[in-house]
């Protein structure tokens, strides 16, 4: 069954305002299908795949495609553990979407991954054993405190689960307004790097931590497993 459906497809038919340009198309529909993303050119999209010697087992893998206008995420659980987690009707899986636009790892937030972001956008995606389109509320690193710049009505992001499988829609204009407009102005930039961290929630209603990607195998010198952030490239 697919659950909240959206299509990122709301640019004008001319974006630029050119009459001589083509007209747009989103090459991903958000609708709970993953059918487009076989049509990619597969050179740029960029994946990341779950460690077999890794710290986690609750997401086998994340792609990531990127053009002018959106940022579009293709997440596939383990399908075993949310089908567990989905049959509980009390559970929630919230997620954070991690992002560092500028290439630059020195400032930002350094824990849970080997290179630091700036960003991060958190997302409701399942409730009452079901996905659902919940938006996002998008938060920036200043300091030791996280600033928030857009909330879930923003737009910001929209997703639709089915099965095992989500996607996910960041629309970059949002986005690009949203920290314009921050004390550290910071828009995605043509090449960026992006990870993400998955939650269950216990009976409690805190966040547990159920996978993190990309990641690496736990050796001696990376004793947590950690990956360092997906660089992702945007088509033009």
């Amino acid at each position: 069954m697919v659950f909240a459906a959206c299509d990122p497809n709301n640019k004008p038919d001319n974006p630029g305002g050119d009459p001589e340009e083509p007209e747009y198309s989103a090459p991903i529909v958000v609708d709970g299908s993953i059918d487009d993303w076989a049509r990619l050119d597969q050179s740029k999209v960029a994946i990341a795949k779950n460690s077999r010697d890794g710290a986690w087992d609750g997401v086998n893998e994340m792609r990531v495609y990127a053009d002018e206008y959106f940022v579009f995420y293709y997440i596939e659980y383990n399908n075993a553990v949310v089908s567990d987690l989905l049959a509980s009707a009390g559970e929630t899986l919230p997620m954070r979407i991690n992002l560092n636009t500028d290439g630059e790892f020195s400032s930002g937030y350094a824990n849970y991954f080997l290179q630091s972001y700036d960003f991060i956008i958190e997302i409701q995606l399942a409730e009452e054993g079901k996905w659902i389109n919940s938006g996002g509320t998008l938060h920036q690193r200043v300091g030791s405190d996280w600033n928030e710049l857009a909330g879930p009505s923003s737009g910001l992001v929209s997703c639709a689960g089915n099965g095992n499988k989500v996607e996910i829609v960041l629309v970059r204009e949002i986005f690009d307004n949203a920290v314009a407009a921050s004390e550290s102005a910071s828009p995605l930039g043509d090449v960026f790097q992006t990870s993400l961290r998955f939650y269950e929630t216990s009976s409690t209603g805190k966040w547990e931590e159920l996978s993190n990607i990309p990641n690496g195998n736990i050796t001696e010198d990376n004793p947590d497993g950690y990956g360092k952030l997906l660089e992702v490239t945007t088509v033009k």
